[in-house]
């Protein structure tokens, strides 16, 4: 199977199940992942911003443009291409529609980075849905939940908001540039309308989202209203009728409306027409008569190709200045700076009984300062394996540390003194890395023992 092939499957058992268990939002984290690595979900730590999310959607402006991370290899976006078929190439001056991310984060988690009862400003767990998907833009395919100590990209992305939201960028684009969906349009990735098939990737190219297919309620209003009522939706509509119609807060948009024109479904879905679920249908039985797309082919969907309805142009989104840039960059990631006052760790283990220490995460500068365990020895349990500690500045008010509580796990260790290291890893806006290692120790005494009929104590 290809790879294609392989996370499209992924991506449809998501949205199946999804459809079935309800929102993505999650309270706390999953036991297990079944349908993204197969272990538990990471324990993480995030930061929730301020209630209007202005940072969040600063964040995303930056994101759409590629102006967030562009050196970073594992969070830059790629470029986007432009164009139809085999004339497609790739325009490194094309962005993505900065509403498109606004209106997702908003469906996928009510642009929120932590769990529902995290207050505002403040840091607690990290949102993690039912399916093992992260944060804002609850980012699931690209997650590994193997059990093991979390990679630097999954540990930002279930972390810290703006590569979280980097990350929702990328697959986006992913999807975009991708020959296995079909187009709209020219192809112009600066028309709303054109990322139609795009966003119905984004959540799974599964049969749910078909705008005409039989999951879907066909006397829903002609848009959504992004008012949390999303039953008989398909996806795709959902985000474009968040774009028309954005959330209030107060009584005031959280981001300007922008007209948009959903195609005409008793025209689109009439059959042999673009929408017609016939040929979904038969690109999925293309699909499995292949054994999966072949290399270079056309899109197994490509009766699927639609014409922009006739109202659709370009968004206007003004160019950001270097300045512009440069400032905005500083307000959403500030100038962290990593702070470890401990240097040893001791724990102890007797019987049933085990101790725990705590380790003191700072941040002396500003921002947020994303921190993983890097490594760790195999005697010893955390509380979380990765999270954040606030510098404060202009948009984060105040400073708040972090604390990783750390537990004595002998369990087959035998007994004696044992030694390890613990090494912290926090990942800095410009790509570099600040390492820094605390020796753990471990005595662990035998179980008191006890003989039948002469009590002990």
């Amino acid at each position: 199977m290809s790879r294609t092939l392989a996370a499209l499957a992924a991506a449809v058992l998501l949205a199946l199940a999804a459809m079935l268990l309800g929102s993505p939002a999650g309270q706390s984290a999953p036991d297990a992942c079944p349908y993204s690595g197969g272990g538990p979900a990471y324990l993480f730590q995030s930061w929730e911003a301020q209630r209007d999310r202005a940072l969040y959607f600063d964040a995303q402006r930056l994101a759409a443009g590629n102006l967030l991370f562009p050196d970073d290899e594992e969070f830059a976006l790629q470029p986007l291409k432009v164009g139809i078929g085999g004339e497609r190439r790739e325009d490194p001056f094309a962005t993505i529609p900065a509403p498109l991310l606004y209106a997702i984060g908003w469906v996928e988690s009510s642009t929120n980075q932590t769990a529902p009862d995290v207050p505002y400003e403040s840091i607690g767990p990290a949102l993690v849905s039912f399916d093992c998907g992260y944060g804002i833009m609850q980012v699931t395919s690209t997650i590994s939940n193997e059990g093991a100590l979390p990679s630097r990209y999954e540990a930002l992305v279930g972390t810290h908001f703006a590569y979280n939201i980097a990350a929702g960028a990328q697959i986006l684009a992913e999807k975009w540039n991708d020959e296995f969906f079909p187009q709209v349009g020219t192809g112009d990735p600066s028309v709303i309308e054109s990322w139609y098939y795009a966003l119905w990737g984004y959540n799974g190219w599964a049969l749910s989202n078909h705008p005409a297919g039989p999951d879907v309620d066909p006397f829903r209003a002609p848009q959504y209203g992004c008012d949390g009522r999303r039953n008989g939706y398909p996806y795709q509509e959902l985000v474009l009728g968040c774009v028309v119609n954005p959330p209030e807060l107060e009584g005031r948009p959280l981001w300007d409306a922008i007209p948009l024109a959903l195609p005409d479904l008793d025209l689109m879905a009439s059959p042999g027409w673009p929408l017609d679920p016939e040929h979904y249908y038969a690109g999925w039985n293309e699909i499995r008569n292949l054994g999966g797309p072949a290399e270079g082919a056309a899109s197994p969907f490509a009766a699927m190709y639609m014409p922009l309805p006739q109202s659709a142009a370009p968004y206007p989104e003004w160019p950001l200045s270097e300045p512009e840039v440069q400032q905005l960059r500083e307000r959403v990631l500030g100038a962290p700076r990593l702070r470890l006052d401990d240097a040893e760790l001791e724990l102890s283990s007797s019987g049933g009984a085990v101790s725990a220490a705590s380790l003191l995460i700072e941040n002396e500068g500003s921002g947020l300062l994303a921190w993983r365990v890097a490594g760790a020895p195999s005697w010893v349990q955390l509380e979380v394996q990765a999270g954040v500690a606030v510098g404060g500045g202009a948009a984060f008010a105040d400073a708040e540390h972090s604390t990783l509580i750390v537990r004595a796990a002998a369990g087959g260790v035998p007994e004696g003194e044992h030694i390890g290291e613990l090494r912290l890893e926090a990942s800095l806006p410009d790509g570099s890395t600040a390492s820094r290692t605390v020796t753990v120790s471990l005595n662990k005494l035998g179980a008191a023992f006890y003989r039948a009929g002469q009590p002990q104590s």
